[in-house]
């Protein structure tokens, strides 16, 4: 999710969102649109009813069917923009826009590697439910407000185990 959002073309003459899974040390006030992906919350079943398998996996090595894992992945957006700027009231709500459309039109089906195992899987459903929280406060100087969202984007990994 991160390849998706990082130099992702804003709206209005804004450079590209930076993305990052760890977020630099310092990155104070920035002139660019930021967003920091993280794994939050997730799931893991063998449900028959979801297209998992009935047979239990014995070992390394013997594949017994599908797993499905849920993965609740968080992105976290950040801008700030002088409160009396012409499009305050509009432009993070376009920022937001564009990282939304961006994952969900990413590639559904989307096939992944561990890269500590190798092991393959495939990533459906980036993008199919996600749940916003916008927020706004002020700098300590209070002319440049913080626009801050919270973007919680669901997305399922089929694992063959």
């Amino acid at each position: 999710m991160k390849g998706l959002l990082d130099g992702l073309n804003m709206p209005s003459a804004l450079p590209g969102m930076r993305a990052f899974i760890m977020p630099p040390d310092p990155n104070d006030e920035s002139q660019f649109p930021t967003a920091y992906v993280w794994p939050a919350d997730f799931d893991e079943s063998r449900d028959p009813g979801g297209g998992g398998s009935l047979n239990r996996n014995t070992g390394l090595g013997t594949a017994s069917g599908q797993k499905a894992i849920e993965h609740s992945i968080e992105v976290f957006i950040v801008f700030f923009q002088a409160g009396d700027a012409p499009d305050a009231d509009s432009l993070f709500p376009g920022i937001v826009d564009a990282a939304m459309s961006a994952l969900r039109t990413s590639a559904d089906p989307a096939p992944v590697t561990d890269p500590y195992t190798n092991a393959p899987s495939t990533l459906i459903d980036v993008g199919e439910v996600m749940r916003g929280r916008i927020v706004v406060s002020a700098t300590q100087d209070q002319a440049i407000n913080r626009l801050d969202c919270l973007l919680t984007c669901t997305v399922h990994e089929i694992i063959y185990a």
